[in-house]
């Protein structure tokens, strides 16, 4: 039996992405630009932002409509190299 990654995922299909970081001016303005580069122009309904208790810390959510494997991974490595995030689900 052969199980590729693509047989995980049903493309296209909805997909969230979770980035947490410090809370930074361009925080959010970044890491939406860097999903735009790979999805296309985001809606504000498809981001949801979250701050900790102190405000010190930033949760964005971007939910995408993922066409592949390879976009996602591509989303993954550049937003793994931005240094304003601290790290992604």
């Amino acid at each position: 039996m052969t199980n590729k990654k693509e047989d995980i995922f049903n493309f296209p299909c909805e997909y969230p992405i979770k980035v947490f970081g410090e809370n930074q001016p361009d925080f959010e303005k970044t890491v939406c630009h860097i999903v735009e580069i790979h999805t296309g122009k985001l809606h504000a309904n498809q981001i949801t932002i979250k701050y900790s208790s102190k405000d010190k810390y930033i949760s964005l959510t971007v939910r995408i409509l993922a066409t592949n494997r390879q976009q996602l991974d591509s989303i993954n490595q550049d937003l793994q190299s931005c240094p304003l995030v601290s790290y992604i689900l």
